[in-house]
């Protein structure tokens, strides 16, 4: 098992209780409180740990008593959503009745994720997209990728069952469900000044919508044929 999957492991642990309210440990969980703040503002090479600690109100000391070193506080920070949504994500898909009932509901938890770890999301956004922080993309990629494999793979049972059709890139399929929300997180509130396009800032109007559109496509259902 690789660094960063023994870090989602014991994440995906601590996250047993993940909406219950429930902690392994309160210094732990205000160190990673302060963290995200810290990474979601300076970016990893603007960050420091004496930033970290003064944001959480304890000396440098207490941090690395918990964290070895920055670099395994950061994976901690995006481990420990991506854990919470791994959580959710296997309930939703694993109780879906249809292919269409998953998606729809993936949507919406992945919408909500994203607005409820709105410094995580952005954090991960900013690290994507921008240069400097090129040799820490591989270490956010691969701590993404298990959910992505997650909805992949629901979509291929899906298709191997024949509920969707056998030339269907499930691959893409996933990315567009995944990219629509992003777009949706990044743009909600430019689109609800936008006239032509409140009805699209609308988070349940959307997900239901972005879902239909990537099962059923915008293709007219042809009536009256054999």
């Amino acid at each position: 098992m690789g660094r960063t999957q023994r870090f989602m492991s014991s994440q995906l642990h601590d996250c047993s209780g993940c909406g219950t309210g429930e902690s392994t440990s309160t210094g732990r969980v205000r160190l990673l409180v302060a963290a995200e703040t810290e990474f979601a503002e300076r970016g990893y090479s603007g960050a420091s740990i004496a930033g970290i600690a003064r944001r959480a109100g304890v000396g440098k000391s207490t941090v690395f008593h918990h964290f070895e070193s920055k670099e395994a506080l950061y994976l901690a920070v995006i481990s420990r959503a991506a854990a919470e949504f791994a959580h959710t994500l296997e309930h939703v898909l694993s109780s879906s009745e249809s292919v269409g009932e998953g998606l729809a509901r993936f949507q919406a938890a992945h919408l909500d994720h994203m607005h409820r770890n709105a410094q995580v999301a952005r954090l991960i956004l900013r690290e994507l997209q921008d240069e400097r922080f090129g040799h820490d993309r591989p270490l956010i990629a691969e701590v993404l990728s298990a959910n992505y494999t997650r909805l992949l793979r629901f979509l291929q049972s899906a298709q191997s069952r024949g509920e969707i059709r056998a030339d269907a890139d499930c691959e893409v399929a996933a990315i567009a469900l995944f990219s629509a929300n992003v777009f949706h997180f990044q743009y909600a509130g430019a689109m609800a000044r936008t006239p032509e396009l409140t009805g699209a800032s609308d988070s349940g109007r959307f997900t239901q919508s972005i879902s239909d559109l990537v099962l059923n496509g915008l293709n007219a259902t042809e009536s009256g044929s054999d």
